[in-house]
């Protein structure tokens, strides 16, 4: 196994219009998309949405990784003005600063500055 980090991957259970959700918010650049995929061009590791095999997930109480930001305060306000669920900003130590927000599936994740 290498010490690298290939890509990671979230499943949802209704992917049609969560994929949407995550095209319009995040508005990244997608890089591939088939049937029950779709998967984001980004700088590291890739970003992949997948169909879920099940008919209900329950999400991790945690942000299992990271969208890293320059400017966390401005992120935080551009997923308010999009109507996103988002949690204040906190210091996670250091000069680590973050803020997590939801997708419409409930699954939490973490946008922070880091230094």
């Amino acid at each position: 196994m290498k010490n690298q980090v290939s890509s990671c991957f979230i499943h949802l259970v209704n992917f049609e219009s969560t994929k949407e959700w995550y095209k319009d918010v995040l508005d990244f650049e997608v890089e591939a998309e088939g049937e029950g995929y779709v998967q984001f061009k980004m700088n590291g590791p890739s970003f992949i949405l997948l169909q879920a095999q099940v008919k209900k997930i329950t999400p991790l109480p945690y942000s299992p990784f990271l969208f890293e930001t320059d400017d966390v305060e401005l992120t935080q306000k551009e997923l308010i003005e999009k109507n996103v669920k988002v949690e204040e900003i906190e210091n996670f130590g250091g000069q680590i600063y973050g803020c997590h927000f939801y997708d419409p599936e409930g699954n939490k994740l973490l946008a922070c500055s880091t230094g």
